[in-house]
């Protein structure tokens, strides 16, 4: 072997650190935390100067990065060639097969020594890798500028003509579903974390009409409503803010806020009081509204509280911030919300519940699959109505999917409990 090989040879492994170095010098830097990089006081001020330079140009900084590792493999794959064609004129063997085993050998060497192992590396140990590179990494990417900036010119330059759809989604829905899935079969997320990247990943699916506090439901106050009756209605609803109407509920002309009422407790003199004076401007929305819209509208218009409105312009319950939000993180109860058990079990196979539960609920408690034919309800409620075709009597009962429904209760034409009981032999 004369001293031309193993010049060759030296030099070969020489590009091969420095693919190295530049593997390293990408994942190191790209993946370091600014914040320990200023608080960590073992670090070397020049050291540091050249690491924030570094790091505050990163489109610069990836670029250098790859004309040194594009440099060093293409220098790497001259100098292999020219040992193989050394080897060639040696031996008897076929250049084919030279050539192939010379593309085959410099290949694993790049991927271990020039891309894996100073990658892992790297991604291991950011901050002493970086600490390292720094400075060599700084005068080759000063000593490239030139080329490193027009190329870095050039791709803004195009880049800026390409139009990218920004409505796509990096990861879809789907796939955000089957990894939280995945994560609760084996173990790293806990149930009530699972329960909210379900509740986010469906949040924009969701309608007003399926979270709002029904028109039967609603607590308001006329008008005409005087201060005690007013204060009294409050404390009994624990209610911070009531809708105000005119003559019925489709004439909803305001929002009573209680903290308003707090002046004039101290004031003996009720004369000065006027409800219309103290009534806040309601928020309209239709009850084809999404959630998440409704959501970014309370953000700008500062509100907590909406009036959904049907088709005819009549009201058809109201929705507030908290009802949204507890769409995420589930139920929010204050001081003041008493416990209510949607579902009570009685015994194996037979559940008295609300007439208030989603369909979705229902089927998840049943292990059953009903389906709503029309968007006219969402609830056991709904279903009920929609089986019977009118508003149903006490003990009214129908057969679905292999279960008994029978009305408990009714209160003000609303189904309040509906028993639910499997049939025997099904």
């Amino acid at each position: 072997m004369d001293i031309y090989w193993q010049v060759r040879i030296i030099f070969l492994l020489i590009l091969l650190l420095l693919s190295g170095f530049f593997s390293a010098s990408e994942v190191a830097l790209f993946s370091l935390d600014k914040r320990k990089l200023k608080n960590n006081s073992g670090i070397n001020s020049l050291v540091e100067r050249y690491l924030s330079d570094l790091i505050e140009h990163p489109r610069r900084l990836l670029v250098s990065i790859l004309i040194g590792n594009t440099f060093v493999n293409v220098a790497a794959s001259i100098v292999a060639v020219s040992l193989a064609l050394d080897i060639l004129k040696a031996t008897n063997l076929s250049k084919e097969f030279v050539f192939t085993l010379q593309i085959i050998l410099l290949t694993i060497l790049v991927i271990i020594f020039g891309e894996l192992t100073p990658k892992l590396w790297a991604a291991k140990n950011p901050l002493t890798v970086a600490k390292l590179i720094s400075i060599p990494l700084y005068w080759f990417s000063i000593i490239i500028y030139p080329v490193s900036e027009t190329i870095t010119e050039l791709i803004r330059s195009i880049v800026a003509k390409i139009k990218f759809d920004h409505g796509k989604a990096a990861i879809s829905p789907e796939e955000i579903t089957e990894l939280a899935d995945f994560g609760h079969e084996i173990g790293t997320l806990k149930e009530e974390e699972h329960g909210i990247i379900q509740s986010i990943v469906d949040f924009k699916s969701v309608g007003v009409q399926e979270v709002m506090t029904p028109r039967v439901d609603m607590i308001s106050v006329a008008a005409d409503t005087t201060l005690p009756e007013l204060i009294e209605i409050i404390k009994s609803s624990q209610h911070s803010r009531i809708p105000l109407y005119k003559r019925n509920l489709d004439e909803i002309i305001g929002i009573i806020y209680a903290k308003d009422i707090l002046k004039y407790l101290l004031n003996k003199n009720l004369n000065g009081f006027d409800i219309m004076k103290i009534a806040r401007k309601a928020m309209f929305i239709p009850k084809t509204k999404m959630i998440n819209d409704l959501m970014y509208e309370f953000q700008e218009k500062k509100m907590h509280i909406a009036i959904v409105v049907d088709e005819y312009g009549g009201t058809a319950g109201l929705i507030t911030l908290e009802d949204i939000i507890e769409e995420i993180v589930g139920e929010i109860r204050d001081e003041y919300d008493k416990e209510e058990n949607s579902v009570i079990k009685v015994e194996d196979n037979k559940y008295i519940v609300s007439g208030r539960i989603s369909i979705d609920e229902l089927n998840e408690l049943l292990n059953t699959s009903i389906k709503v034919e029309t968007e006219d309800f969402d609830t056991l409620a709904g279903l009920v109505l929609n089986q019977a075709g009118h508003i149903p009597k006490e003990n009214y009962n129908f057969n679905l999917e292999n279960f008994k429904f029978t009305v408990k209760e009714v209160t003000r034409k609303r189904i309040n409990k509906v028993l639910i009981k499997k049939i025997k032999g099904e």
